[in-house]
Formats: C-alpha cells, structure tokens, sequence
C-alpha cells in the first residue's frame, strides 16, 4: 500500500537521513504514531517515530547540531532518543528513535502494543518514493485492516507482560479512535489485569484522563469498570457497586454515578442554551494542571461525586428510610487520597474537593429559593468552578429517577440551575463593591482580636452590601452588631 505524506514531514524525514546513512545493514524504517495518524486523515503530523537497526544516538546528536534543534536521551540502555527541530514558520516537530527491540523489524513490531501502531516503512527502499511525498507500508501483522474496522487488536500475547501499563492504553486508543477491543485483547486484560497495581499513579492517571477527553468518555469508563479495572486503580469507586439508594434514585450509586457522567456529556454537547455559553465552554478547555484541562476533572469528579455515601450510608430511625448524612463532606475527605495516588497537582484536587464537597448545592439553593445573598455568597465560595458544579449537579439530578421524580419537575429544575449560572455572569459584570468596614476597623469597632471570625463578619458585610441591605457605615455596624450576638449565643 502506497501512502501520501506531507510535504513539510517529508522534508524533514529527508533532511534527516543523511545522518542516519541507511542501507540493508543499517536499516530505518518509519513506525508506529505517525503512520497511524496518516491513515486517519490527519493533515499534520507532528510527532514522527523511526527504529533502527543500530544505535541512533550518535546520528541524532549530530543532527541537532547542525540544525540546532533540541536532543534528550529518553532511556540510554535501550537506546532511544528524541530530537526537536523548530522550523522558521514556529511549528515543532518531533523525532523519536530507538533500535530494534529485536532482532530484525519484524520482531521489533510484534514487541509493539497494539496492531495498528505495528505498521512500518523501510526508509531504504523508499527514497525515490520519499521525494515525491510518498512511502509504501510495511505490514505484517495487519494493522491497516484493524484500524479500518475499529478493532484493536494485541501484536502479541506477551504485550502486557512487557508494560502492564498498555491495559490503560488500550482503553485509552480504545476511546480515541472509538475502536472495539478484540475478544484476543479482552482475554488478556482480564489475565493480567492484577498487574497494574505496579504501576505507579501518574503513568495510569495519564492514560485515563485522555479518555475524558472524548465526548463520549462513559462508554469507555462503562468497559474499564466491566472490566475490573477499578477494583485496582479507584477501589473507592468499585465499592459503590451494589450500594442501594432511597425513593429518589433507580439505580445504585455506581450506576447511578456512571449515568451522571453520561448526562453531564450530554449537557456538554448541546447546542448553546444561554449567550454565556462559549465563554463557559471556553473556561472549560483552559488547562488546570499540566495537559489537564478544567473539563476533564470535572468530568473525573462528576464520575466520583457520591463516593463519600459508601461509608455514610445508614438507616433513618424514625423512617426506615436509606439515608447518606453528610456524604458530600465525606467524600470530599475522600479525594485527597485518590488524587495522591494519582499524583493529581493541589489545584486538581481543590477544584474536586470543592466540586465534592457542594455537588448538592445548587439544588439546596433551588429548594430554599434563588436570592441574590445566596447566590452571592455561593460564588464567593466556589468560585468559577461553582459553574461546573452547576452542570454536576443537574447531572446528578437527571441521573436520579426515582418515584418521587416527575418530568415537569426536571424541567423547573434544570431552569433554575441554568438561572444561577446566568447570575455568575451577571455578578461578572458588575463593578467591584468597596467594603463599607475594613477588618482593622471592624476589630476596633467590637474590640476583636484577628482570627477567624473576622473574616466571616467581612463576608457577612459583602453579601448585605451586593443585596444593597445596607449602604453606609451606621447600618453596617448595626448588621455586624447582631451577627455578633448571634455568634456569641
């Protein structure tokens, strides 16, 4: 099969193998990422793989020296290292090279993972092809015909032995390019499944928030989890399996939480219901900690919001009723450790704790009535992440279809979330309120020492002046006076 590439990656491809010298003895072949992502339309490719038959480390080096461009040695023992090259016009392209990891190409693609990242173009034979932006494909294992039918498929059954971590990557290609797993595939997760407890947080953390990047994450969180998986990566998640709920839910809270994350893609995917939408979707896709973005932790935290109701659950005495008392504030307490395991950064696990901890909120707002105090002192607590506990939370209402659940009820519901994100917006516009009383003046005032207490009396202050309950500095000491007493009972 002959394959078109671009113009610029030719260039370059052929800018570099003056260095590498190949022939029949010294052979370079193109492997793995690029050429899966040329038989996927894709127009640039920014990252281009090569193994060789020989050690590149010397070839790469000079490469970089005469183009000035970027080399890190990634792992001196087996021989791999990567070169960047900064063209004139900004963009950056990658090389990686490595060896054979056997002994000639046909055992270095049965070593790789999956099928369609085992398939190859000599270098050599295809000079002539090259200058016209062309190579011909090299593929034995028949990657071609399993990235066309959407079946990922294993090069081997020893490539979990290798790195167990390719359990996680198999989801994750699995979700990318919305790929079946073959029935081969299946039978070796299955088999080797108990190895991922040795692999370290962060390398599984990678793997599975690339899943949330795609629009229809659940499906894939729907197979890791029929697979097993979450017994060995968030066993806090498993344990919700099976976990019965009250008259306002249809499901346990495992099913119910996988539901949640199915509504909340939903949310994410319709046409713009409100002129602040773009501005929301935008904040989104900002990134909150390394490639992270704000969407998929809270897609993460959407999928872990009822953890805490696993050890709260109880029965109410009075009722007989299925109760979970304060399972919100318990499964915030819960967060910390899945992000440790996960090394998620201090701000990840803020936003989730956070998110957690008020997922119930915006309801608990509807249900006492929309004021402008409440409203206010709910963003001033959570903040622009109260947005996306917003969409959690109606999410969560969407996923709860128990008895005392009507149609016309969802509905009101789902209006009245939507109004309180609308008033963030409108709290955005308005112009910053100068505190009538400054701490040092309330604290001479009332004889108070720091602490504490003068913050939330400095709150208190802010949210009666934003619902212009007082507009002087008389009427401020006199609110602050009777908050006083009250907090002094």
């Amino acid at each position: 099969m002959i394959l078109d590439i671009p113009a610029t990656e030719s260039s370059l491809i052929q800018e570099l193998l003056p260095f590498l010298k190949p022939s029949k003895t010294h052979q370079v072949w193109l492997v793995g990422g690029f050429i899966r992502d040329l038989l996927n339309n894709k127009k640039e490719c920014f990252d281009i793989d090569l193994t060789l038959s020989f050690n590149p480390l010397r070839a790469a080096r000079e490469y970089a020296q005469s183009t000035n461009s970027g080399l890190v040695i990634l792992d001196d023992e087996r021989h791999i290292v990567r070169v960047v090259r900064t063209l004139d016009n900004g963009k950056s392209y990658t090389f990686d090279l490595s060896e054979f990891r056997a002994e000639n190409i046909d055992g270095d693609l049965k070593a790789r993972d999956f099928t369609f990242n085992a398939i190859a173009a000599s270098l050599l034979e295809n000079n002539n092809l090259l200058k016209n932006n062309k190579i011909e494909l090299y593929d034995p294992l028949h990657g071609v015909d399993a990235l066309k039918n959407r079946i990922l498929t294993p090069c081997s059954d020893s490539l979990f032995e290798d790195d167990p971590l390719r359990i996680m990557r198999a989801f994750r290609f699995s979700a990318l390019y919305n790929s079946d797993l073959s029935a081969d595939l299946l039978r070796l997760i299955d088999k080797h499944k108990d190895s991922l407890s040795n692999i370290s947080g962060e390398r599984i953390r990678d793997e599975l928030f690339k899943i949330f990047t795609v629009s229809d994450s659940f499906k894939w969180i729907k197979l890791i989890d029929k697979s097993g998986l979450f017994r060995i990566i968030i066993p806090e998640l498993e344990a919700c399996h099976g976990v019965s709920q009250n008259e306002w839910h249809h499901l346990d809270v495992f099913d119910h939480s996988l539901l949640s994350l199915e509504k909340l893609e939903v949310l994410l995917n319709i046409p713009a219901p409100h002129n602040w939408w773009k501005e929301l979707q935008s904040y989104l896709n900002e990134q909150i900690s390394g490639p992270r973005t704000y969407l998929q932790i809270l897609k993460f935290g959407c999928l872990l919001h009822d953890i805490g109701k696993v050890p709260c659950k109880d029965i109410n005495p009075q009722t007989g009723k299925i109760i979970f008392h304060r399972h919100e504030v318990e499964g915030a307490k819960m967060m910390k450790d899945i992000c440790e395991r996960l090394r998620l950064s201090t701000k990840e696990l803020s936003f989730l704790q956070n998110l957690v901890k008020n997922h119930m909120r915006p309801g608990i707002i509807l249900q006492q009535g929309i004021s402008d105090k409440r409203l206010y002192r709910y963003y001033n607590e959570c903040g622009r992440d109260g947005l996306g506990i917003c969409l959690v939370c109606l999410a969560d209402r969407y996923s709860a279809l128990g008895a005392n659940v009507s149609n016309e009820y969802l509905i009101s519901f789902a209006a009245g979330i939507y109004q309180i994100m609308d008033v963030f917006y409108q709290q955005s516009q308005k112009t910053k309120i100068k505190p009538l009383l400054n701490g040092n003046e309330i604290m001479a005032i009332f004889n108070l020492k720091p602490g504490p207490i003068i913050k939330k009396l400095l709150d208190t202050l802010e949210e009666a002046q934003y619902a212009e309950e007082i507009t002087n500095k008389e009427e401020a000491v006199s609110l602050l006076s009777i908050e006083l007493s009250k907090l002094n009972k």
